[in-house]
C-alpha cells in the first residue's frame, strides 16, 4: 500500500502553523498591516533569520493545496520583505502594487511575476499602465541587489530587464514567457549593448565587445514567446560568457543567430576561434550541416541538443555526424530518419542519458519505427535513464515477433522516467520497456485509447516486480478496473501520483472512495487531474 504521509517533526509542523496564521491575517480584510507589523515584531524577536526565512517560505507552499492570488497583497508582501524571504511573488493586484515602494527585497533570491489581469487592451491606456501603474514595481526591482532568479509571464517589459541590467549582479537566470512588452531592445539591455551596423563586423573580426550590464553571472535565459529575435540572441550570447542555456522566440532559426555572429561563408568556419559556454542547444527549426558543424566548434561544452531533422537518410545521417564530437548527455530529434539515428547512437549512445525521438508528422517509410529499432536502442544505449517515444499515432511496427530474437532480446534495465505518447504498443512491447526496469519511477503513457492496458496486463507486469519503485504514474484512458486499481496500490508501496482515475474504467463512487481511503490512513498519494492541474497556481 501507499506509504503513509510521515509525522512532521517538531519544528517543521511549528513552521507550517506559524505560516498558516500568517496566511490567514493576509486574508483577513479586517486585519491592517499595522496589525501584521505588530505580529511580526513578536515573532522577529524570537526566531532568528534562517528561521524566519523558512516560514516565508512555508506561506506559498501549503502542502496539497492550492494557493490562489488572493493571498498576494500588502500584507504578504509587508511579511516576506520583513522575515529575510529569499522567494516574492508579486502579481499586477491593485492592493499590492501600490505598497512596493516602501518596501526593500535586498534578502530577496527569487522572485516570480505574473500578469494579465488588469492590463487594458487600447494602446494608450496600455503606455499608462506601464509608465505608472507599475512604476511601484519598478521602485521595489531597484533593491533586488541579491537576485538571483526571476520567472515571469505576462507582466514583464523592457524597462523591467534595464533595471535588472543595472541592479542584480548576481542575476543567474531570467525566465520570461508571454511577455509581448519585450523586444530587441530589452534583451540588448540585459546583455549590456546596443548593437549598430559595425557590431557584427567586429565580432566577425574576433573583437570581443564589452558588456555593460551588470549581470556577469547571467546562465539561463529564456525570452520565448516575446518579441525577441535573432539580433537578441546574437548579442546575448556573445555578452553573457557564462551563459549555458539560451532559449528565445520558436521562430528564430538558431542557426541564423550563429551565421549572423561569423558570417554566411562555410569556409571561414574553421577559422572562428570564438568559443562559448552553451550547454544546451534547442531549435524546432531545421539546420543546414554547415551551420551545426559551425555551432558545434563553438560550442564545444554542449551537453544537451534538440535537432529537427529531415527525414532523408543521407541528409539526417550529414547532420548529426556533426554531433560526434561532442559526448551528448540528452538528445531530442524530431523527423529523424531512423537509420540515420541508429547509426549515430552506434558511436554515441553509450554516454547518452536522456533520449527522445519524435515525429512530427505522420510517419512514411524513413520514420518507420519497429521492433528491431527498438532493440538497437536498448543495445546501443545502456545507461539511458530517461525515454520518450512520440511517434504521432503510429505504432511501434511489430515486423518481427520478439521470440525472433531468442536468447538476444534486451530490455531496458536502467529507465528512472518512460514516456510514449501518441506511440501505439502491444503489452509485449510494453513488457520490452518495463519488466527488467526496478529503477523506474515516472511512467507516462498518453494515446488516444489505451485498451491493451487491462488488469491482467497489469498483474503480470506486478509480479515481474518491476513497478516497485514508481513514483508517479500517468495512464490516459486504460482499461483498468478499481481490482487492478487496488493490486497497483499493494504492488507499488512507493506511488505517489496516479492517475487521471477519471479516464479509467472506474465509477465515480469508486474514485471517492480511494479519496476517503487516502485521507483515513494518511497515505502520502495524490489523485492527478487535468481539471486541478489547469487551476493550481503554484
Amino acid at each position: 500500500m501507499p506509504r503513509n504521509n510521515g509525522v512532521a517533526s517538531l519544528q517543521s509542523s511549528t513552521l507550517g502553523h506559524i505560516a498558516h496564521l500568517l496566511r490567514r491575517l493576509c486574508r483577513d480584510e479586517g486585519i491592517t498591516r499595522k496589525d501584521v507589523e505588530y505580529v511580526l515584531k513578536h515573532i522577529k524577536s524570537h526566531l532568528p533569520p534562517q528561521i524566519q526565512s523558512l516560514v516565508c517560505h512555508a506561506l506559498l507552499h501549503e502542502k496539497q493545496k492550492p494557493i490562489f492570488p488572493e493571498l498576494l497583497n500588502d500584507k504578504y508582501a509587508y511579511i516576506v520583505t520583513h522575515m529575510n524571504g529569499q522567494y516574492i511573488w508579486i502579481n499586477d493586484n491593485p492592493k499590492l502594487l501600490p505598497w512596493l515602494p516602501g518596501l526593500n527585497g535586498q534578502h530577496i533570491r527569487s522572485l516570480k511575476l505574473t500578469g494579465g489581469n488588469l492590463q487594458p487592451m487600447n494602446d494608450e491606456d496600455r503606455d499608462y499602465y506601464l509608465v505608472h501603474k507599475l512604476r511601484p514595481l519598478y521602485n521595489f526591482m531597484c533593491t533586488l541587489q541579491n537576485l538571483v532568479s526571476l520567472q515571469c509571464s505576462q507582466l514583464c517589459n523592457n524597462y523591467m530587464l534595464e533595471l535588472l541590467s543595472i541592479n542584480c549582479p548576481n542575476l543567474e537566470n531570467v525566465n520570461v514567457e508571454m511577455c509581448t512588452d519585450i523586444d530587441d531592445i530589452g534583451a540588448f539591455y540585459l546583455g549590456g549593448h546596443f548593437p549598430t551596423d559595425d557590431t557584427y563586423k567586429q565580432i566577425r573580426r574576433g573583437t570581443q565587445i564589452e558588456s555593460k550590464s551588470v549581470c556577469r553571472k547571467l546562465k539561463k535565459v529564456n525570452l520565448e514567446y516575446t518579441l525577441a529575435c535573432t539580433t537578441s540572441a546574437a548579442m546575448l550570447l556573445h555578452l553573457c560568457l557564462e551563459l549555458e542555456e539560451l532559449v528565445v522566440c520558436p521562430d528564430v532559426n538558431m542557426g541564423d543567430v550563429f551565421t549572423l555572429l561569423h558570417g554566411a561563408n562555410p569556409d571561414r568556419y574553421p577559422d572562428v576561434k570564438r568559443r562559448y559556454a552553451l550547454k544546451s542547444l534547442r531549435t524546432n527549426m531545421e539546420l543546414d550541416e554547415n551551420v551545426l558543424a559551425l555551432m558545434v566548434q563553438t560550442c564545444p561544452k554542449l551537453e544537451d541538443i534538440t535537432l529537427r531533422c529531415n527525414g532523408v537518410e543521407r541528409k539526417d545521417r550529414n547532420l548529426v555526424a556533426n554531433l560526434l564530437s561532442l559526448n551528448l548527455k540528452s538528445l531530442y530529434v524530431m523527423n529523424c530518419n531512423t537509420r540515420s539515428l541508429l547509426w549515430y547512437l552506434e558511436q554515441k549512445g553509450k554516454y547518452l542519458k536522456e533520449l527522445t525521438v519524435s515525429h512530427l508528422v505522420m510517419a512514411p517509410a524513413s520514420l518507420t519505427f519497429t521492433r528491431t529499432h527498438l532493440q538497437h536502442v536498448i543495445h546501443y544505449c545502456p545507461g539511458l535513464t530517461h525515454f520518450s517515444l512520440m511517434l504521432n499515432n503510429g505504432p511501434i511496427e511489430p515486423d518481427v515477433p520478439y521470440t525472433h530474437f531468442g536468447k538476444e532480446l534486451s530490455y531496458f534495465t536502467c529507465l528512472e522516467y518512460l514516456r510514449l505518447e501518441g506511440t501505439s504498443v502491444t503489452p509485449e512491447d510494453l513488457a520490452i520497456f518495463v519488466v527488467k526496469n526496478v529503477k523506474l519511477e515516472e511512467l507516462r503513457i498518453l494515446i488516444h485509447s489505451l485498451e491493451i492496458l487491462d488488469d491482467k496486463v497489469l498483474f503480470d507486469l506486478l509480479s515481474s516486480g518491476a513497478l516497485v519503485n514508481l513514483v508517479n504514474l500517468f495512464l490516459y484512458r486504460p482499461m483498468l478496473t478499481a481490482a487492478g486499481l487496488k493490486r497497483l496500490l499493494v504492488g507499488c508501496p512507493q506511488l505517489q501520483m496516479v492517475g487521471p482515475l477519471s479516464s479509467w474504467a472506474i465509477t465515480k463512487k469508486d474514485r471517492e472512495e480511494l479519496m476517503k481511503d487516502i485521507r483515513t490512513n494518511n497515505w502520502d498519494l495524490n489523485l492527478d487531474s487535468p481539471e486541478i492541474n489547469h487551476m493550481m497556481i503554484i
